[in-house]
């Protein structure tokens, strides 16, 4: 959207009218406004994660930034690697957060983060994003939704004075996103053939796939974390292992698969997740 300046005022005549939208199509739109105004931003969306399924966009403000095929590739698998997905499997507390906050310690540096032919809310055009914000909310017991806000790099990234004027707005927000979206999470609740509540580690099944032939468990792990944004050190604090046993299992692991980079480590597992998605509606 258009950066707008700041205006509680705006926010405060809007929010009675955002309550009566609620469950008609003019409630995201509306919404977007009246959170732009608080705190400009460039990009906005809103996922559904359920379960262990596929993510659903509900809203999409995210002007074409990035092509079909990325967002494809996205609900295909690329998602396993967002910090906000991994943020709703830990089922963090409703409310809004820096997603620098959230993600590992090397995300923001890694491969997933930076390549516009993966993330869906970047292009070759505008590069990186500047900064993400997310409000995250479950609905139900199965179903976490995260509505994104973005600032491309040419914006920079929220004040800190936007960012408090978030927080102030958050329990109302989080309360109409539940409310309005609540048929998803019903709709989940319904299902006999629903999945149960993904977690952390039903998500490392989906990475016990990847040459299962050629890699130890411990080593699938690794590849996980590395590709999720960890740094050896973080790492070998999770698996409570010394940073140097990471290193040696990463040394290991690129020597199996005959590589030489995190890049042709990140390269091999798209193929991998990719063609499992092409074939699967579920993860």
């Amino acid at each position: 959207m258009t950066a707008l300046a700041s205006s509680p005022d705006t926010w405060n005549a809007m929010a009675p009218e955002l309550v009566a939208r609620i469950g008609t199509p003019d409630f995201a739109p509306g919404l977007a406004v009246a959170l732009g105004s608080l705190a400009p931003f460039d990009l906005d969306c809103v996922f559904a994660y359920p379960g262990q399924d596929r993510p659903r966009l509900l809203h999409d403000g995210l002007k074409g930034i990035s092509s079909a095929p990325v967002m494809q590739n996205y609900m295909d698998g690329t998602y396993l690697l967002d910090a906000v997905y991994t943020s709703c499997l830990r089922r963090v507390p409703t409310g809004v957060y820096r997603l620098a906050d959230l993600a590992p310690d090397d995300f923001f540096e890694g491969e997933y983060y930076n390549s516009p032919d993966v993330h869906p809310c970047i292009s070759m055009e505008s590069g990186a994003l500047a900064e993400e914000v997310v409000f995250l909310v479950p609905v139900g017991s199965r179903v976490y939704l995260a509505y994104s806000l973005m600032r491309q790099n040419a914006s920079g990234p929220f004040s800190d004075e936007a960012f408090g004027r978030l927080i102030t707005t958050a329990p109302l927000v989080t309360a109409m996103m539940a409310s309005h979206w609540r048929q998803v999470g019903e709709a989940e609740e319904r299902s006999a053939a629903s999945p149960p509540p993904a977690t952390e580690e039903a998500m490392e099944l989906a990475f016990r796939t990847f040459l299962p032939t050629r890699l130890t468990p411990r080593e699938q792990t690794i590849v996980s974390l590395v590709l999720r944004g960890h740094s050896s050190l973080s790492i070998g604090n999770l698996l409570d292992i010394a940073e140097g046993t990471v290193k040696i299992h990463r040394k290991n692991l690129y020597a199996k698969l005959g590589i030489s980079s995190q890049t042709e480590l990140f390269n091999l597992f798209l193929k991998h997740i990719l063609k499992e998605g092409a074939g699967s509606s579920k993860r």
